[in-house]
């Protein structure tokens, strides 16, 4: 079992056609190296949910916060922050666990679809430079098909 489709489970049904409760948590865990504090399905959907929000919004603060503080105070406040029992020796190791659990939840959220909307102009532009056609980049309400439209070669 994968850890990316455990956090890209949308529902609690989701999670449990994946395997039984002690699995899909116990593989998590494993890949975090930490314990997530967790007792039922609902806990575990909930602190998955909100492991990913705060995780992608803080992913610069929690490796700061290592680089400003002691190891005991750097280990509080990331403690506190993701709502975690962190077991961690030292600062080096404090921050291989942040550096883990960022990768963790914020890596898993390619989606190729939105790649392709987010580039496919420029893509286009690029490629009709090969056929010598230059393009003006339009701007976002300009649909890819008016463009063709305009450079359509009449026959």
């Amino acid at each position: 079992m994968k850890t990316s489709s455990i956090l890209k489970a949308d529902s609690i049904e989701t999670l449990r056609s994946l395997g039984s409760y002690y699995s899909v948590k116990n593989c998590l865990e494993e890949a975090l190296g930490n314990k997530l504090g967790v007792t039922g399905w609902e806990s575990f959907f909930e602190k998955i949910n909100f492991l990913k929000d705060i995780v992608f919004s803080n992913k610069d603060h929690l490796l700061a916060i290592c680089d400003g503080y002691s190891f005991k105070e750097s280990k509080h406040q990331v403690a506190e922050l993701l709502r975690l029992r962190l077991k961690a020796r030292d600062q080096r190791e404090l921050r291989e666990k942040i550096k883990k659990i960022i990768a963790i939840f914020c890596a898993n959220f390619f989606d190729p679809y939105d790649y392709y909307e987010r580039t496919k102009l420029n893509k286009f532009k690029n490629s009709s430079k090969l056929e010598g056609i230059q393009i003006e980049t339009p701007d976002e309400s300009t649909s890819l098909e008016s463009v063709l439209e305009k450079y359509r070669r009449q026959i």
